[in-house]
């Protein structure tokens, strides 16, 4: 990955807990990407992925995040989209646009 941008353990609580999602137990970045940051975040209510993106800008975030959003909620398995209280999905991390979502099971698999 090109850029990896640090998150603290006490951002990524703050974030969680804004979200009503629990406080933050673990928080482990992940190395594989091209393109954005992404960490593993577990709270006691689950567990998620927090993405800060590197490359689209705060304008063009929205329409994916409720792409994505609309299609987990008709049973698409996909990461959905968490809410903060006045319903955006985008958040702010540090200084950058950011998302939480679910954690899918399963691993990433190499061609």
């Amino acid at each position: 990955m090109a850029v990896y941008t640090e998150v603290g353990f006490a951002e990524a609580d703050a974030l969680l807990r804004s979200l009503d999602l629990g406080a933050l137990s673990d928080l482990r970045g992940i190395r594989s990407g091209i393109e954005n940051t992404n960490y593993y975040a577990t709270t006691a209510q689950g567990q998620w992925v927090i993405t800060l993106f590197e490359r689209l800008s705060r304008a063009e975030l929205p329409y994916y995040l409720q792409l994505m959003q609309h299609l987990a909620q008709h049973g698409i398995p996909v990461p959905a989209p968490q809410a903060g209280a006045g319903g955006e999905l985008l958040h702010t991390l540090a200084h950058k646009p950011a998302a939480v979502v679910t954690r899918l099971p399963g691993s990433h698999r190499l061609a």
